[in-house]
């Protein structure tokens, strides 16, 4: 395999490339191995960055190595490929056939005849007096909201177990079967999509607070949450720490405090991913074997690791990575093996952000991580110049699909909108205050006036002691 390590050809020709890429395919169909082998072997050289290349390579041998590395080159060039992803799942024996889901093939969602109603939200009815029951976190029970009868939950912590190998996840249908029960509304404005179950309403958006609501299209090919971080913080609560981080802006208006005690709270489960894996990262530089006044830079290279573990990434689009940022930590090492009984009374957000495009920025976000380190990382006390990375290799990934608690809540000041979130395991409020003018300029202008004091009273003390001539 060293025509992988080639460089690509800089007077590419992107119709050479397609020509090779078609008379490559033609000789696979036709049953031509050896003759196709050659034309995509050329076409691999010259963009080896193209997936399509490495992936017809793999059907033209029968060697089980050759076709892993043909396929893993595939994906490093499109980690999003899902016939790479097939043809290595297939490969690894792990799978039976029948698990395998065609491309393109939909999950039917099943008839009202067919919904399980233990997978369902809103079919915990009270045996009591037959009222909604919905789950209280704090007491760890469900509550009827009529007669107040209680059933007590037992809570299961989600451990390493829960989490699920990132490739062999996104060609299987088994983890796809949940969200079949539930019908999606879509918001207009924001794109957050809610799940509702049977017979169950909702006017507005639980992320933005928008009524712009319109029935989604139905997908049963979503994933089911491995764990939840229960809500721990209740809305007197989170009405409190609202007060309070308001309260905190000396720079804002005197009735933000009014319209914080007004401002309507959405309280809803969140979509979000978390990977955990290894990155081997390819690393060059010079280094100094000599001295400061007679440097000999020699060329050195190697590889560092990086294992990590719980980077989180939100399944939501509309959820910017300030937001996620700012409203961290999440209480990860909380969290509960997931279960329907939770989200009975509770709003839940399903995720647009697919699992492979999620992996990706899971992967950005590692690599930006090492990358700033890198330099206290490698030929560490010694002068370095040049330092750039390579290849990356990903190994042992694993992803945990969960949801996590947020209120949200939206107040309007002189015609402007403001968005605040509430992270609903430890209280933590992010969002933008309104400023007020009029306190700011009264401060900076304080602040001046101050300022042209001191400089009068060491004026004045200047020329007490003599330091400055008497004009």
């Amino acid at each position: 395999m060293s025509m992988m390590n080639q460089q690509p050809d800089r007077q590419f020709d992107d119709q050479q490339f397609e020509g090779l890429i078609h008379a490559g395919i033609a000789s696979v169909k036709s049953g031509e191995l050896e003759q196709a082998r050659q034309y995509l072997e050329k076409a691999a050289r010259l963009a080896p960055e193209d997936p399509r290349s490495w992936l017809w390579l793999s059907a033209t041998t029968q060697d089980p190595q050759l076709q892993r590395e043909y396929l893993e080159s595939a994906l490093a060039a499109d980690p999003n490929n899902s016939a790479a992803r097939r043809g290595l799942v297939m490969l690894s024996g792990k799978l039976e056939g029948e698990e395998i889901l065609e491309e393109g093939q939909d999950v039917s969602a099943p008839q009202p005849a067919d919904i399980q109603p233990a997978q369902t939200i809103e079919t915990y009815l009270c045996p009591n007096c037959g009222g909604h029951m919905a789950f209280d976190a704090e007491g760890n029970a469900l509550v009827c909201e009529s007669c107040g009868f209680t059933l007590p939950s037992q809570e299961t912590p989600s451990g390493p177990e829960a989490e699920q190998p990132l490739d062999f996840a996104l060609p299987t249908g088994r983890a796809h079967r949940w969200a079949e029960t539930q019908q999606q509304l879509v918001c207009e404005r924001c794109g957050a999509i809610s799940l509702l179950s049977p017979g169950e309403t909702q006017t507005e958006c639980a992320f933005c607070g928008s009524r712009s609501l319109v029935t989604g299209k139905e997908q049963g090919e979503i994933f089911e949450p491995q764990a939840i971080g229960l809500m721990r913080v209740n809305r007197e609560a989170a009405q409190e720490s609202l007060s309070r981080w308001l309260g905190k802006a000396w720079s804002a208006p005197d009735n933000l405090l009014k319209l914080a005690r007004a401002t309507t709270l959405r309280p809803a489960y969140y979509p979000f991913w978390v990977f955990s894996g290894t990155l081997e990262l390819q690393w060059n530089c010079e280094v100094n074997l000599g001295s400061s006044k007679a440097p000999r830079w020699i060329p050195q290279s190697g590889y560092e690791f990086e294992h990590f573990d719980q980077v989180l990434v939100p399944g939501l689009k509309s959820m910017s990575e300030q937001e996620l940022g700012d409203i961290q930590p999440f209480l990860l090492d909380d969290v509960v093996e997931f279960r329907a009984e939770y989200l009975a009374g509770w709003r839940a957000m399903t995720y647009d952000l697919p699992l492979a495009d999620a992996s990706l920025l899971a992967r950005q976000i590692v690599v930006r991580k090492v990358r700033r380190e890198l330099p206290n990382r490698v030929e560490v006390g010694r002068e370095k110049r040049n330092l750039t990375t390579g290849a990356t290799n990903w190994s042992g990934m694993t992803f945990k699909y969960l949801l996590l608690p947020l209120w949200t809540g939206t107040y309007t000041y002189r015609g402007r909108s403001y968005r605040i979130l509430i992270n609903g395991q430890t209280g933590k409020v992010i969002g933008k205050r309104p400023v007020d003018r009029i306190k700011v300029g009264a401060v900076i202008a304080g602040g001046f006036l101050v300022f042209l004091i001191l400089v009068l009273l060491l004026i004045v003390i200047a020329l007490s002691l003599g330091w400055l001539p008497i004009i």
